[in-house]
C-alpha cells in the first residue's frame, strides 16, 4: 500500500516521515535481507514539484453586433529539493532526518495590465518615476517590518520590483502591492464590432465592415530561487555586502509585456469585389535585470495595409497548335504593405547612461496574383520585397526581393 492512497489521488501531505517509519528509505540487500550488507543509512535527494494553472475565457455581447472576448491566466511552478540524510539518533533510539536546507526554484506568469502608461510619450519620465518610487517603497517596507530603513536600500530587490511595477502599470507607489507574486490575474480582451453594416450608407456600399481591437499584457518572473542566507526567524539582523536585508526569494529578472494586437483594425469588402484591411499595432516589452540593475526597453509600432480585388470570369485567349483557345476563370489580386519601427534601449538604474543597442525600420511589400486555369490547375505570380534600416550605425541597411511563377495542379476531385 505504499506510498498511500492519498499520494496516488493527489494529496500534498508530506510523506517523508511516514516513509522513514515504514522503512521505505532504507537500502537493503534483496539477496540477503537482514544480512550484513543492509544499510541503515540513507542518502538521497527528495524533490517535490508544484504546478498551478488558471485560465479564464469569457464572451460578452453587451449590445448587438459587439463581441467582447476576455481572457485571464496565471501559471505558477515550483520545484523543491532537499538532501535527505537518515541517521540513527541514539538519544531517542530511532532514525531521523538531518535538518538539511531546501533548494527551491520556480517561475511565475500572469495576465497583466499596463494600459494607464501605454500612450505616455515621455519614456524618460516614466523611468524617472520608477527610480523615485524606490524611496516610497523603502519607507513602506521599513514601517511594516519595524526594521531600519537603511536595510531597504534603493537597489534591494524587495524595493526595486514593486517600484518598477507601480511606475509602468500606472499605480500609486504608496498603495501598490509589495510582494512579487500577484493573486488575481488581470483580464486581456478582444473587441469585434460589425454594427456599421446596419447603417444604410454602409449597407449600400459594402458587403462586410468589421472593426477590431485587441489588448494583451503579461507579467513574468523567470527562474526565481530561494535565498539560503535568509533567516526566517530573524530576517532583520544579517545584511548582504551592500547593507540590504536578505530577501527570501532571489530574482534574476522580471518581464512585463504589452501588445495592442491590433490597436485598431478595419476589415472591409466592397460590393465591387474590392477588399481592404488596415491595422495599427503597438507593443512594448520591459525587462528589469536585478543582476546588473539595468532596464531593457523594446518599443515598436507597426502599420499594415492589405488590398485585394477579384476579377470574375476573366477570359484569356491564346493560340496553340494553330487553334484559338479561351480560358475563363477568376483572377485574385492581393497586396500587403507593412511598415514596422522598433527600438531597443538599455537604461542603467544607478547611472545616467541610456544606450540604444538595437532596433530597425522594416518595410515589406508582398504581391500575389492567382488565376484558376481550370478546376484543378492554378497559376500564381508572387513578388516579395523586404528592406530594413537599423537603428545603430554598426549595421548596414539591407534589402531583398524574390519573384516567381507557381503552377499548381490538384489531383482528385
Amino acid at each position: 500500500m505504499a506510498p498511500s492512497f492519498g499520494f496516488v489521488f493527489g494529496s500534498q501531505v508530506d510523506i517523508r516521515q511516514k516513509a522513514l517509519q515504514n522503512g521505505w528509505l532504507i537500502s537493503r540487500n534483496i539477496n540477503d535481507p537482514g544480512g550484513a550488507d543492509d544499510d541503515p543509512y540513507y542518502n538521497r535527494t527528495y524533490s517535490q514539484t508544484h504546478y498551478d494553472k488558471f485560465d479564464l475565457f469569457v464572451d460578452i455581447s453587451p449590445v448587438r453586433d459587439l463581441k467582447i472576448e476576455l481572457q485571464a491566466n496565471k501559471i505558477y511552478t515550483k520545484n523543491s529539493s532537499q538532501q535527505l540524510d537518515v541517521v540513527n539518533d541514539l538519544t531517542i533510539n530511532q532514525t531521523r532526518f538531518e535538518d538539511n536546507p531546501i533548494s527551491e526554484v520556480g517561475n511565475f506568469s500572469m495576465s497583466f495590465n499596463m494600459i494607464k502608461t501605454a500612450f505616455g510619450e515621455d519614456a524618460d519620465k516614466t523611468f524617472q518615476e520608477f527610480k523615485d518610487n524606490r524611496a516610497i517603497i523603502s519607507q513602506r517596507l521599513a514601517d511594516a517590518s519595524g526594521a531600519d530603513v537603511l536595510g531597504y536600500g534603493k537597489n534591494s530587490q524587495q524595493v526595486m520590483l514593486p517600484a518598477f511595477v507601480a511606475a509602468y502599470s500606472g499605480k500609486d507607489a504608496a498603495s501598490v502591492k509589495t510582494g512579487a507574486f500577484r493573486d488575481i490575474p488581470l483580464p486581456n480582451w478582444t473587441l469585434t464590432y460589425k454594427g456599421l453594416m446596419r447603417i444604410g450608407w454602409f449597407k449600400k456600399k459594402f458587403q462586410s465592415f468589421t472593426l477590431t481591437h485587441g489588448y494583451r499584457s503579461s507579467y513574468t518572473i523567470n527562474n526565481y530561487s530561494n535565498n539560503l542566507l535568509f533567516d526566517g526567524q530573524d530576517p532583520y539582523t544579517e545584511t548582504d555586502l551592500v547593507g540590504n536585508y536578505y530577501n527570501e526569494k532571489l530574482f534574476s529578472n522580471v518581464n512585463v509585456i504589452e501588445e495592442f494586437s491590433p490597436l485598431i483594425k478595419i476589415d472591409l469588402k466592397m460590393k465591387n469585389s474590392l477588399s481592404l484591411k488596415a491595422e495599427i499595432r503597438k507593443d512594448r516589452a520591459l525587462n528589469l535585470n536585478f543582476n546588473n540593475n539595468t532596464l531593457t526597453e523594446i518599443r515598436g509600432k507597426e502599420y499594415v495595409v492589405g488590398l485585394g480585388y477579384r476579377i470574375k470570369d476573366l477570359k484569356l485567349r491564346y493560340k496553340f497548335d494553330g487553334k484559338k483557345n479561351t480560358l475563363k476563370g477568376d483572377l485574385n489580386l492581393k497586396a500587403d504593405i507593412t511598415l514596422r519601427d522598433n527600438e531597443t534601449l538599455i537604461r542603467d538604474v544607478d547611472e545616467d547612461n541610456d544606450q540604444i543597442t538595437g532596433g530597425q525600420r522594416l518595410f515589406s511589400l508582398r504581391f500575389l496574383a492567382d488565376y484558376a486555369l481550370s478546376k484543378s490547375l492554378t497559376s500564381s505570380f508572387y513578388y516579395d520585397q523586404n528592406s530594413s534600416r537599423y537603428a545603430i550605425s554598426t549595421s548596414f541597411p539591407r534589402s531583398s526581393f524574390s519573384a516567381g511563377l507557381i503552377i499548381r495542379y490538384t489531383i482528385g476531385n
